[in-house]
């Protein structure tokens, strides 16, 4: 018992009664091997020099089989390994030396497994004649409503039907950036040999210079041979000189034709505003001596007016 093992207390009047459990008279064999079979067999061994014992002979004895009993280090690897040209003589029949349709049997209808997978796999329905008929009875009182036979029928499917259910896409959303790639600073320093190893020179232009001024026609011929060219030479540089004068000449001679025509046209514009004017002043005036004459005459008749009036009262 568990309340055997804690100690007295100290404010109890009665005393513990200590419980001891009987032992078993006989040795409990529920964890050792089944050796009722074995036989009782008792050998005498003699460790001497002279007469060397074999321990092989008393773990067979034990064992009872020999096969079944590893007494070396041959017997512990497998025959594989041990005998790797070995042939085996099992008894592999083919269909014709089968005493049996085992084997026969066996091809058909692994035969027919793989065809009905391939033709699963493929899409292709097996045709089936089979007809299944089932009767139904309902609960109604009329004898019309009491018994129907209903024919169940396999029918294959068209390949080219549209599909009968909407596909949903899958809407992912975009994935992460790919986490950035970091790289330890080198050790080393920076000299100014590495700079100049690494430095790469800007384009050197044979029609412009650093400035961005165009280099004379003759200076890129004579660059363009590779300073090669000497006094005899196929292309005539005066004959491309003079070109070059007289396409200056006649673009100067087009900017002085243009500036020419252009105060022209000012000219003209400033004369037609000027008679334009003169046009404006002289109505004005016109307006003027006419709204000056229907005044006086105004004026004129209303005195008169008054004068009548003055003779009637009289």
């Amino acid at each position: 018992m568990i309340s055997s093992l804690l100690p007295k207390p100290k404010h109890a009047t009665i005393s513990t009664i200590a419980v001891v459990l009987p032992k078993a008279k006989t040795a409990s064999t529920a964890l050792l091997p089944n050796i009722q079979n074995v036989p009782n067999i008792v050998n005498v061994a003699s460790l001497d020099a002279s007469n060397p014992q074999e321990y092989s002979k008393a773990v067979v004895d034990i064992s009872g089989n020999k096969a079944a009993a590893q007494t070396s280090y041959e017997d512990s690897i497998p025959l594989k390994e041990r005998y790797p040209n070995l042939k085996h003589h099992f008894p592999r029949y083919t269909l014709q030396t089968c005493p049996d349709d085992s084997l026969q049997q066996c091809l058909d209808e692994t035969r027919k497994v793989v065809n009905m997978l391939i033709a699963h796999a493929e899409g292709i329905e097996e045709k089936k004649d089979d007809v299944d008929v089932v009767e139904l009875s309902t609960g109604g009182l009329s004898d019309e409503g009491r018994g129907r036979t209903v024919e169940i029928r396999n029918y294959q499917e068209d390949p080219m039907l549209p599909p009968k259910f909407k596909l949903r896409k899958n809407r992912h959303k975009n994935p992460s950036p790919p986490p950035p790639i970091l790289k330890a600073a080198p050790a080393e320093k920076i000299t100014k040999e590495i700079k100049d190893k690494w430095k790469i020179p800007s384009a050197v232009s044979n029609w412009k210079n650093n400035q961005g001024f165009a280099i004379s026609l003759g200076k890129r011929v004579v660059a363009a041979s590779g300073g090669s060219l000497g006094t005899e030479s196929s292309i005539n540089v005066e004959k491309f000189g003079q070109l070059s004068q007289a396409l200056e000449q006649a673009d100067r001679q087009a900017r002085e034709d243009i500036s020419i025509r252009n105060e022209q046209r000012k000219l003209a514009a400033m004369r037609e505003q000027e008679e334009k004017q003169k046009k404006l002043k002289s109505l004005v005036e016109k307006s003027r001596e006419a709204t000056g004459s229907r005044q006086y005459s105004g004026k004129r008749r209303g005195s008169e007016t008054y004068d009548a009036r003055k003779r009637s009262r009289k």
